[in-house]
């Protein structure tokens, strides 16, 4: 009898441990392990990604990106379980603005949509699929929806972004996650709605991604018909060619509902109650 109580105490002890410990615990949300970073009380996350872009050559264009994430908060190995799921993005940038009068150095675009997808394992490589840039977003827009983000204002970008043999450039933006349920998993969105990057509005967004790319010839697919007619190097590139590679870095915070501390004490002193509660009846017995 003495025997069986102590292991009952046992496990009451270690249920309110794992109560104690539950928000030291790595997260797991949509397949994708966020680690002890992405819980609380830390509550971010941080990513890392490629980059591939199509460029424009005045006012009124759009720019199609895409990419893989490579990191999450510093992994390599993101997915749950020591699986190989991978995520891709595609981006589309519109309206492009103040490009001609800046002579091609600076740009901005009232809106910005970037669609996450999560695949179970990694595509083929990127920059050698034999199908260029166009195969890749037909291969990541088949995959699982997992999130959308929308911008928060302007995108910015500014560098050399046309008609010359040496380009570079980058961006920034403040994006908020998607929370119609259009698009991707629920969960996903509940969690990525962190609201902790300030907008300088008065208001909050959920993320920050910035990036910087340019057309060094080992950045870009080598089947993209711009990269093979050499038009993304000597300056005659033009709207719609995918001449410029690069990265770009994810960063925000994250919403975890956890309970109340009343219904954690609760729980813990369910967990004894149903320990005394046993250790009563095996005596009345």
């Amino acid at each position: 009898m003495i025997n069986k109580f102590k292991k009952m105490a046992i496990a009451t002890l270690a249920g309110g441990a794992l109560v104690a410990s539950m928000s030291a615990n790595a997260i797991v949300v949509g397949g994708i392990d966020f680690g002890a970073l992405g819980d609380n009380p830390d509550n971010f996350h941080f990513e890392t990604a490629t980059l591939a872009q199509t460029l424009i050559d005045g006012n009124g264009q759009n720019v199609t990106a895409y990419g893989q994430i490579t990191t999450v908060n510093g992994e390599t190995s993101y997915c749950a379980g020591g699986g190989t799921c991978t995520l891709y993005y595609i981006a589309t940038f519109n309206n492009s603005a103040g490009f001609v009068e800046s002579g091609g150095s600076a740009v901005s675009f009232d809106t910005g949509v970037i669609d996450i997808y999560r695949a179970d394992a990694p595509l083929s490589n990127l920059l050698t699929n034999a199908a260029g840039s166009p195969g890749n977003l037909i291969a990541i827009g088949g995959l699982t929806e997992w999130a959308r983000f929308n911008n928060n204002g302007d995108i910015i970008g500014t560098g050399t972004l046309v008609g010359a043999e040496v380009l570079s450039g980058s961006t920034a933006g403040l994006y908020d996650v998607d929370l119609s349920g259009s698009f991707g998993i629920g969960s996903v969105a509940s969690f990525l709605n962190g609201n902790s990057v300030a907008d300088g509005s008065g208001g909050f967004a959920d993320i920050d991604i910035t990036a910087s790319f340019s057309n060094l010839r080992s950045r870009l697919n080598q089947f993209d018909t711009a990269v093979v007619n050499g038009s993304c190097f000597d300056g005659t590139a033009g709207q719609g060619d995918w001449c410029f590679g690069g990265t770009a870095d994810i960063s925000g915070g994250t919403f975890v509902d956890v309970p109340e501390p009343a219904t954690l004490a609760l729980l813990g002193l369910g967990l004894v109650g149903l320990g005394i509660g046993r250790r009563q009846r095996r005596i009345a017995v």
